[in-house]
């Protein structure tokens, strides 16, 4: 497994990394991963990857009554809450580094897979983050994804937003690498748009026909896809917005896959 070298810390042991450096990180670990990764545009074989190249270990388990939490990683040993098959709150005793996730929260494939890459993030750059700046101070509780972040320019970030947006674009980054994506859009350009030079607002149903299908080839959500798009510079925020996913409320169907 390739490991994050010569990475900056905060006082609090917050990885200080740019998106770029983070992606191409990302990238290394899929060569590294398999030699031929890139070759062929495809979905990534989450389990092995995360279980056989990662190492870490993935648990399943009910976090929350409502559904709120999709997952946590444990940063030190200790009991951590669950809720049990006779639906009632347990007290379960997890090592350092455990991955835990609600499938039932993640309702459906493309989110449990999102959930388990970022949770995968978090194991292997916030392990030693001071408790402190986490509401549970035993583990990091993810209730949402950011997954696109915002259109709006962020000024700052708290330690643990910062956590949270490396556990993101990691997950974009080995899910939706940048190579597959650009060549997965050119052919899909091509195939839904007849060779039209660019995309409008003007068509809306035949652009989210067009991500589709490139959401399928990789197994991500459709929106997930339409977010890297736009990130990628492939689709203009007025493409982007016009596709209606867009909403500024916290929780709202930008944090969704």
């Amino acid at each position: 497994m390739l490991k994050l070298g010569n990475a900056t810390y905060t006082k609090d042991g917050v990885l200080v990394i740019y998106d770029e450096e983070l992606e191409a990180f990302a990238y290394a670990q899929l060569k590294d991963y398999d030699k031929n990764y890139f070759k062929t545009p495809h979905a990534l074989d989450v389990d092995d990857f995360v279980e056989n190249y990662l190492h870490r270990k993935v648990i399943y388990y009910k976090l929350s009554l409502d559904k709120s939490v999709l997952g946590m990683t444990a940063i030190s040993d200790g009991k951590i809450s669950v809720v049990n098959s006779d639906n009632k709150l347990d007290v379960k005793i997890f090592p350092k580094g455990t991955m835990c996730i609600d499938l039932d929260a993640c309702d459906s494939e493309t989110r449990a897979n999102f959930t388990i890459i970022h949770e995968a993030g978090h194991s292997q750059f916030d392990m030693n983050v001071n408790p402190a700046i986490l509401e549970n101070k035993s583990v990091i509780q993810d209730t949402y994804l950011m997954i696109g972040g915002t259109l709006f320019k962020v000024k700052a970030r708290t330690p643990k937003d910062w956590m949270e947006h490396h556990a993101d674009k990691y997950a974009t980054f080995i899910l939706m690498p940048k190579k597959f994506v650009v060549k997965l859009f050119k052919e899909k350009h091509k195939e839904y748009f007849n060779g039209e030079r660019r995309l409008t607002k003007h068509r809306p149903q035949r652009t989210w026909l067009m991500i589709a299908s490139i959401a399928e080839i990789l197994n991500v959500s459709k929106k997930a896809m339409a977010y890297r798009l736009r990130d990628l510079d492939l689709i203009s925020e007025e493409v982007f917005l016009s596709l209606g996913l867009y909403k500024t409320k916290k929780g709202g169907d930008d944090n969704m896959l």
